[in-house]
């Protein structure tokens, strides 16, 4: 009975029970038991407080990692749109260089077609020349042809030159710039 009793005992019937038993070994017991059921009275106050504590540490210690990761995440995708930017710029470079070596090379092929023409056109004068210093055809025919292919490579070079300054595009070398069509005029009517 003084076990079950102990049980649910509070402190105030506790000392009454100990203060009313005989002195005899049952005291020692009475004591032990209310010192075990304090110490689980303790216990049980203390450890959910203890777990409350524990789950607020592991909460704290959840919360600041997952602010890491997401920091961690955020510079990543800074950094993964950094160089996406940065490729996009650099593959818009590289895109325009390429026209560029484009426009330049095409250029040359064009002063090459002109230097050729040239180069065709002194070989013709040097023939010409030598038919005419061998009497083989007159003065005036010689001089005549040479004046006009003076002619036709005057009008290569102004036709090459002009296309290239005036009309061929300035980013790609295939196209032709065509200018934008004037507005229309339109008059405004009095009222």
């Amino acid at each position: 009975m003084v076990q079950g009793s102990m049980k649910y005992a509070s402190a105030g019937y506790d000392f009454a029970l100990i203060a009313n038993n005989p002195a005899s070994g049952t005291t020692g017991q009475i004591v032990s038991e209310i010192q075990n059921y304090e110490n689980d009275d303790f216990r049980q106050a203390f450890l959910p407080s203890l777990d409350t504590s524990v789950g607020a540490v592991n909460t704290g210690k959840l919360i600041g990692r997952n602010n890491t990761l997401s920091n961690l995440t955020d510079q990543q995708l800074d950094q993964n749109q950094l160089l996406r930017n940065t490729y996009n710029n650099a593959k818009d470079t590289y895109t325009r260089q390429g026209e560029i070596n484009e426009w330049q090379a095409q250029n040359k092929m064009d002063t090459l077609f002109f230097l050729q023409i040239l180069f065709l056109y002194f070989v013709v004068i040097i023939v010409l020349l030598y038919l005419r210093q061998s009497m083989i055809i007159s003065g005036s025919i010689a001089y005549g042809i040479i004046l006009f292919l003076l002619i036709v490579v005057a009008g290569v070079l102004w036709n090459r030159m002009t296309y290239t300054n005036m009309s061929r595009d300035t980013r790609y070398w295939n196209r032709r710039y065509i200018t934008t069509d004037a507005p229309v005029a339109v008059k405004k009517c009095e009222p």
